[in-house]
Parts: structure tokens; sequence; C-alpha cells
């Protein structure tokens, strides 16, 4: 009953007003009766329509038993004590009648509504079984005594018996009187009926699916409903209103339906209330018409409420039931006009079709860059790949550029970005219930998103094999269709594929991993797309080595895993401590195993420049380190290079505490010098083609050092802002702007050297059809379109040419570069192209080859 009260209380101050225009003057008098099963009651009575709507508005169902019959007729009984006469009682309810069986009960209800001339009709929107079940049936009965009707509808069709008490609510009291009341089986039925002299008008009421209805006057004038209802199927059928005066005596009826229907007449007659000899006291918005006895009678107009002498307007558009509009309806004094809603507009026809915001840009006010897309009455507003906001704004998303490298992850904030390490920045889930030893319960991962690291005894990986169904208790289990990356590879894409229907990937999803330098992984995940499906963990990830040193082992302290000190380890000496050395594109970083260093006391551990100390890792317990910009004096460092290699060296430095009574000196202090060499000339190879704009290559060395170069290509001679999506397609008529670019190395003494430059049209660098552009750092003469605006001269070299194509069926372009890396400090690195040698220290031992495509004509 819940979800037909919620109904009913959208309309409840619909039908007080309709409640209220049948007695325009006095005291007006609501009641309310509650039932259910197993009580009967309260009984709340006022005179206000605003009280009666607030204790309708509290109603809600509670208590009673698990059947579905009510004890009805016992709420109705008490409904008609407490009701003074003439009343107009609605039983509103879901459910037969449990106390349909009580004779006296029914002989006591029969007895009140003979006292009280009361009109009782049933809205019921439920059934416990059929409409020929007793419970159900007594309603049919009592609605016949009363002159009342019975609505059998659910509640999407609760408008349909609105018509009806419309019409009946809203007539004054005493100013109708039954004519004719009759229930009629399937097929065609033939009655008449008499009708007194004093009817001035006459209302038809159907409940029931009918086929034909006419209506026959003395004089032989037929009268039809205004519709056409051949072969309808509606719960409730029309209402047929004759407001001229009839005339009286005999009328005839014929009905057909298909179904069980019922037929209530009703008569309207003159009232004192609206009988008047003088027309200036009607209202304004009634009519005054002379009566068959030869007095006036005042009457509101249609789209008017009240006796004549006081009309109101009525808000068509308050309900959807009493207008006829199909989209957007306005109330105005005494009627309504349809129009269309907001997103259409109306054609010729008076049909309302929806607006295409997206044909004009001042329909809608989507950014300049965004996408717009029409949608039914509306619109929506996307940004394009590579740019962030709303679609209302749009910026460009530097997190689709690589901006952050392969080791970090990049946020994208308006105006701004931020990039951070998801080894240090995540949230762990130390939950055992997703190993896949695990059957029990059923989970969900629905809100998850973001960067995770899984810990506890269910495992610390995801499976990388697939896992059926019922394991890692769930229904659905999510495993890693791929191999694991290892620390170094950075932050790389996998697949997450969900197990269902005897489908090892029934659903997949990109999942980001990366392994931390402690033997870990982070997982960057997304929601799943409903319930239960959830990520798994491989309990046998914590059998796996951990990455410590001999005299350490790998524990679980706070929540997190790190390399602690094995107890008892043997005591070792100040000059055996070991140094490790990690050599990267912008940094050295030299550490010591926190367990050599455990059986002394440390004053301190510095470089070179005593201000460069070191610090514990917070991504590695085990390690104390010392960290130094690749930069020449920066802590201490000192550069040499010898024409192949660039070289930074360093010394870190160990000083204990002095021991407060010596007998005997011993050296004290402990010192390690070490060497990151980078190549200045090195052979790498993307391995696979640029497509989206941008392409960065990790410089591999033999030494322990590395560079990174990426090749971008650029939209105009600004070199700023780079192509995002892919693939880049270009007519012949514009030019490439490309720039090859040494990363890592901001204000450094290097340059790049672009030393051969061509164009490809397969992916392959070694291709034997090749369109040379920078030759022995020298452009193409023979292509006039290429420019060279900067070779050796910085950490980015830049040309420019025209586009084209390659002749025959080849539509792609690939662009690659042997690039050379110049010490400026060793003399001029620019080349000369009149034909004089440079004096750049550049070797030909190796080079660096970067590419990007493919390019479309």
């Amino acid at each position: 009953m819940s979800d037909d009260l919620e109904e009913l209380k959208k309309v409840n101050d619909w039908l007080l007003e309709r409640a209220s225009a049948r007695l325009p003057c006095g005291v007006r008098k609501y009641t309310m009766v509650e039932f259910n099963d197993p009580d009967v009651g309260p009984v709340r009575k006022t005179n206000s329509k605003a009280e009666f709507a607030e204790f309708f508005n509290k109603l809600s169902p509670y208590g009673g038993l698990s059947d579905c019959p009510e004890l009805t007729m016992g709420g109705l009984k008490l409904a008609l004590e407490s009701s003074p006469p003439n009343s107009f009682i609605l039983v509103l309810t879901d459910a037969s009648a449990k106390d349909y069986y009580k004779k006296e009960l029914i002989n006591n209800i029969y007895a009140l509504i003979a006292k009280t001339q009361s009109q009782v009709s049933f809205l019921i929107t439920g059934l416990c079984s059929s409409v020929n079940d007793p419970g159900f049936q007594i309603y049919n009965k009592i609605a016949l005594k009363s002159f009342g009707q019975v609505f059998q509808v659910p509640v999407s069709e609760l408008g349909k018996a609105f018509d009806y008490l419309d019409f009946m609510l809203s007539r004054p009291l005493n100013s109708s009187t039954p004519v004719f009341a009759k229930d009629y089986s399937p097929g065609s039925h033939s009655d008449s009926f008499l009708l007194k002299e004093n009817i001035t008008g006459i209302l038809v009421s159907v409940n029931g699916p009918l086929t034909d209805i006419k209506l026959t006057d003395p004089s032989g004038t037929v009268f039809r409903p205004s519709a056409n209802i051949s072969d309808s199927t509606k719960a409730i059928g029309p209402i047929i209103q004759i407001d001229t005066k009839p005339n009286g005596g005999k009328w005839n009826l014929n009905v057909t339906s298909s179904r069980d229907i019922s037929i209530r007449i009703t008569g309207n007659k003159e009232t004192n209330v609206s009988s008047t000899s003088d027309c200036s006291t009607c209202h304004r918005d009634a009519t005054c018409e002379e009566s068959y006895s030869g007095r006036k009678r005042c009457s509101c107009k249609d789209g008017f409420l009240g006796d004549g002498f006081n009309c109101f307007d009525v808000d068509e558009c308050a309900q959807s039931w009493t207008n006829t509009c199909p989209d957007k309806c306005v109330n105005t004094l005494g009627s309504y006009a349809c129009g269309c809603l907001s997103g259409y507009k109306e054609t010729s026809e008076k049909e309302c079709v929806d607006i295409d915001e997206c044909s004009d840009s001042k329909l809608n006010d989507c950014h300049s860059l965004a996408m717009c897309t029409n949608t039914e009455g509306s619109y929506s507003c996307s940004c394009p790949y590579g740019y962030y906001g709303d679609g209302r704004h749009c910026e460009l998303d530097e997190c689709t550029t690589g901006v952050c490298g392969q080791d970090m992850d990049c946020i994208k904030h308006t105006g701004s970005f931020s990039c951070f390490d998801p080894c240090l920045v995540h949230t762990t889930l130390n939950e055992p219930w997703r190993s896949t030893d695990n059957t029990e319960d059923t989970h969900c991962d629905k809100d998850k998103s973001g960067w995770y690291r899984f810990l506890g005894a269910g495992g610390i990986r995801i499976p990388d094999k697939c896992v059926m169904g019922q394991n890692c208790s769930t229904e659905v289990p999510i495993w890693i269709n791929g191999s694991h990356p290892s620390p170094g590879d950075g932050i790389v894409s996998l697949t997450a594929c969900a197990y269902y229907s005897e489908d090892c990937c029934h659903w997949s999803t990109a999942v980001q991993v990366k392994a931390c330098p402690i033997g870990y992984h982070v997982y960057k995940l997304s929601d799943t797309p409903k319930c239960p499906f959830a990520y798994c963990t491989d309990p046998n990830s914590l059998n796996e080595q951990c990455p410590c040193a001999e005299n350490e082992e790998r524990q679980l302290v706070n929540g997190a895993y790190g390399c602690y000190c094995k107890d008892g380890d043997e005591d070792i000496g100040i000059e055996d401590l070991e140094l490790e050395l990690k050599c990267s594109t912008t940094e050295m970083k030299a550490s010591f195993r926190t367990c050599q260093l455990k059986r002394f006391h440390v004053k301190s551990i510095h470089l070179s420049n005593s201000s460069c100390t070191a610090v514990k890792e917070v991504s590695n317990n085990g390690l104390i380190s010392v960290t130094s910009p690749l930069r020449d004096g920066i802590c201490g460092n000192l550069l040499y290079t010898n024409g192949t290699h660039a070289m930074y060296k360093n010394t870190i430095y160990v000083q204990l505490e002095k021991e407060s009574e010596q007998l005997i000196i011993r050296d004290n202090d402990a010192e390690r010098s070490f060497t990151c060499s980078y190549p200045l000339d090195v052979e790498i190879d993307l391995g696979q083609p640029l497509t989206p704009v941008i392409s960065a290559q990790n410089v591999k060395t033999v030494g322990t050092g590395k560079f990174k170069a990426r090749m971008v290509l650029y939209r105009n001679e600004s070199f700023q802002s780079p192509y995002i999506r892919t693939p880049v397609t270009l007519s012949t008529t514009k030019r490439l702007y490309v720039g090859v670019i040494l990363e890592g190395q901001t204000n450094s003494q290097y340059a790049v050297v672009m030393k051969n430059c061509y164009a490809t049209p397969s992916r392959h660098a070694s291709d034997s059809v090749q369109h040379p552009i920078i030759k022995n750092k020298c452009p193409n003469k023979r292509d006039r379109s290429i420019k060279v605006m900067q070779n050796g001269v910085s950490t980015e070299g830049r040309f420019s040419l025209h586009m084209f194509k390659f002749i025959g069926n080849e539509n792609l372009v690939y662009l690659h570069c042997e690039v050379n890396i110049c010490d400026t400090r060793k003399g001029p690195c620019k080349p000369s192209c009149s034909g004089v040698k440079t004096n750049g220290s550049i070797t030909e031992e190796n080079r660096l080859v970067v590419k990007c495509g493919p390019i479309a004509r």
C-alpha cells in the first residue's frame, strides 16, 4: 500500500478542492478512518481542509497480519457512524475485505447507508485473488446500494478514476439525485428509466470496458459519448453529460460490453443555493440562465468551480488527467493552453519536435573545442581527448602528453596539474577474503577508484592466471591478463578480466600497474560495473623471494612491508660497509643498508659537501640514502667528459661518534667514492611508432646511467602546442613542425645535434624507401620546404617541412632521427652547413635514434 499512498498524497489537495465545492458555504466536515488487520481506527475529524491534508499526508502502512485481506467493512461502518448525513465516502484500499462474511456487520452498513443517504465509492489499487472473490464482490453490492462506484485500477491509472470523482465531488450538495443504477455482465443489454420534470441535466458514468452505449429520450433523440469508444479496453468508461434540460418521461438505455460493467445515472436539479431573481448576484465567472420554474440560475462557467455566486478557477495543469497536453501545460483563467517543453519547438501542425541545439553554436554553451551531442529535449558537451573540463570549459590536459614520465602518475586540476609516485601515495587493502583460496560470503568492489596496494594473509598481488567463479569470496573474480612489471619498468597498462559463465574474460577493463622498489606492486583500479565483482589476490605471492640484503628479512610493520635486520647477524667492521649506487636521469643516490650500520654510533652521513646529508627512505625502511642532483658542483659533484661519456664523481662520508674513553685509536670514519657514467652517444629504438603525438624513449646505457629522448609533433611554428589525438592527419598543403628533446637535462651543458633525420612509408627505420630531411646535420637542399630552426644549440632540436606522401599506395609517413649528444663546454656544437667543419666533441661510436608516426596525409 506504500506506493499507492504516495501517489494519492500527490493528489490530496486536488481531492479536497473538489470536495469543498460541494458545500461552498457553511462549515465543512472532514472525517478519516484508518483500518488494516487486526485493527480498525482511529477516527480523525476536522473542519479544516489543511488539518485533514496533514492527517492524510502522515498516513503510512504499518502492522497487519501476513495475509492480504483487510478489515474494510469494519472501517466503513465506523466511517458511516462518524460522518454526517449525505456524505461522500471514498474507501481507499489495495486489498479485498476480510470481514465480508459477517452478516450482522454488513446489515448494519446497509442500514446506515439508508439512514444517512451517504454515497460510498471504492478506489482499489490491488487484488488479493480475483474480482469474483466474495471479499471483492461485497464492494460492488455496497456501491450499488449507495449509488456509488467501484474503481479497480492500478496505481499508474488512478487519473482515470479521478475524472469521475471530479464530476461527483465538484457538484454542490443536494444539487443531484440518483436516477438509475445497475451492474451488467458481459454482452448487450437494454433498460429504461423515468426522468422527473424537475431534472435540469443528466450525468452518466460507466465503470468498466465499454464497447457501446446510447441514451434515447422520449422524443427519440439519441445521446452518445463525445469520443469514439468502440472496442474500448479502458478500465473506466466514458462520462456522458447532458447540461441542457432533458425531456421528462421514459428514457431507454442500450449498452454493450466485453466484461462486467456498472452504470450510474445522476440527475441534476435546481437548488435554492444557485437560484436567484437577480442575475447581478451571480459571480463574474458564472452564467445566468432562466430555469424551467421561471427563476434565474447561476452556474459557474466551464473551467471554474463553485455555486454560481462564488466561482474560482480550476488549475487544469495541476494534474495530468485534467488536461490533454502531451508536453507542457499552462493554466489560464477558466482554461489552459498547451505548449512545448524546454528543448522543443512547435511546428505549424501544433506538434512539439526536438530542437537540435548542436546545429547552431548560438543554441548551446559548449566550449569551442568541445563536442556537442544532441539529446531528446536537451544536449551535452564533452571535451575532446587531450583536453580537460566539463564541456562548457576545456583546457589542455597535460596528463595526456606524458608530462610526468613513465614512473609517475598525473592528476589534472583546473589550470594546473601535479605528478606523484603511486608507490608513495596509495590506499592499502588488507582483506584476507580476497585470496583465491577463499569461497565464503559474497563481496564486491563497486567503490574502488584510484591506486591501491594489497597487504595481509590473502596475498600482495593480483593473480595473473584465470580465477574461476566462487573464489575470492565473490561470484565474479577479477584477475590480471598479462605479466606484472619489474622495478624500473615504470607504470604499465594491463588488462583486468572478470570470470563469469565459464568465460575467463567475460568483462575487462584497463588497469595500470607499477612495481615498487621493495617488492610489491600498486594498482590503479576502477569501479566494477555491478555486484558481485571483486579483485582477487594470489596467496602464493607471499612466498616470493624478498628484495632484501643477505642480513635482512622482509617484515610487515605498521601495515607496510619493508626490509629489516635479522636477529643475531654477525658484527661487521666499518671497512665492510657496502655502498649501493643508483644513477637515474636527473640524480645520483648512494645508500647504505641500515643493518650494516646497526652496531655503529653514526654521527652523520653526507657527501663531499656536508650540507647534503642522508635520510632514511620512506619507501624502503632498509636503506639510508643521500641524493644529489645531476649537476656539476652541486653537493660536491665533479663532472668529467672524455668525448664518449659524461662522468659525475662524488664521495660519501660516514662519521661516527667518538668514544668517551679511548685506550687505542682506530679509523673511526669511512668514505666511499662513487661515479655515475652517462654515454653521450647511444643507439636506441622505440620499437613501435609514436601514434599519439609524443614519443619518449629511455636510453639504456652499458654503464649505470640513462638519458631520455623524445620526438614531438607540434601544431604550429610556436612549438608550444603538441598534437594530442591519433593518428595525426594533415593535408599536403600543411607544414610539419617537429621537435627532438633531451629530457632531464634542464640548463645542461649538453646540446642535441640532429645528425640524420628522414621519413619512411613504414615503421621500420631501415626501410629502403627514405626521404632525407637532415643529412650530416644539414637540411636536404633538394627539398626547399625544409627549415632547420634549431640544431646543436640546446637540449631541443627543431625543424619543419611541408607534408607529403610517398608515391604509390603508401598513405602513412614515419619520421626517424639519428641524434648525437654534444658537450658544449668542449667547443661549439652547432653544425656549420657552409662546408666548414665544427669542433664539437661528438663521436660516431654510437647514435641515438628517435622516431614518431604514423602521420596520415
